[in-house]
């Protein structure tokens, strides 16, 4: 859940206090001010905030005043339901639907630096991409660059699972730690025994546990950059 989805669900909680303490005020001063029972002043708010504007008692300025707040923060508490709505569920169903359906994708496991260039240049060449990350703003940021994107771990089987994993054509590990690229590599070959896995390498000393994993191309970003700045300067 994002920071928006919480934030909105939070003012929704009080909201909702804020409309009970006023409706029980209301009730109150008019169970006092019409000497009647809680139940019968209750009823008497009630009806009143159901037939705004239709005279009678709604003259009294009282019951004009406990109209409009009441409706006010009724349509701010609908419009806050209506992006939960759009966001969680007409939003997550969508995406789960797409995702649903792929087949021969690719999946980006980390999306830090190297992972967004990755998936931006799979896009890029008209490749169907799944990107899996656990930093909520991240994970937010991609969705709205229109990206397929599942909050989690990669080395999660189920997350994996939830990215179709066993119908995608490859997979790149590149996370920040070698451990877990190796151990995605192990878990990904496990899940589907054809994948083609390229992963990142952040130590030259851990390539043969990378190869051992299973791993059909390893990349080291320092090593192949610094290649590049070599190879280009040498040309001027």
């Amino acid at each position: 859940m994002n920071q928006e989805t919480k934030q909105a669900l939070k003012e929704l909680r009080v909201i909702l206090v804020i409309i009970f303490i006023f409706i029980f005020a209301a009730t109150l001063i008019i169970s006092i001010y019409s000497r009647v029972d809680i139940f019968n002043a209750f009823q008497t708010v009630f009806m009143h905030i159901l037939s705004a504007g239709t005279g009678g008692v709604l003259g009294n300025i009282f019951y004009v005043i406990i109209v409009f707040l009441t409706l006010g923060v009724t349509f701010y508490m609908f419009e806050k339901v209506i992006m939960l709505l759009s966001e969680i569920k007409v939003g997550g169903i969508l995406m789960k639907l797409k995702i649903s359906s792929l087949k021969n994708h690719y999946i980006v496991c980390g999306a830090g630096r190297v992972g967004m260039h990755a998936a931006e240049k799979l896009k890029k060449a008209g490749k169907h991409v799944v990107v899996i990350d656990n930093d909520c703003p991240r994970v937010e940021f991609l969705r709205r660059r229109g990206y397929s994107v599942i909050e989690g771990d990669g080395i999660n089987e189920d997350t994996l699972e939830k990215a179709r994993i066993k119908t995608a054509k490859g997979i790149i590990a590149c996370t920040s730690e070698d451990s877990k690229n190796v151990f995605l590599i192990l878990t990904a070959k496990d899940l589907n025994p054809a994948i083609k896995i390229a992963a990142r390498l952040n130590d030259q000393n851990a390539k043969a546990e990378f190869e051992r994993a299973g791993a059909d191309v390893i990349v080291a970003p320092e090593v192949a950059g610094g290649y590049e700045l070599a190879e280009k300067i040498a040309k001027i």
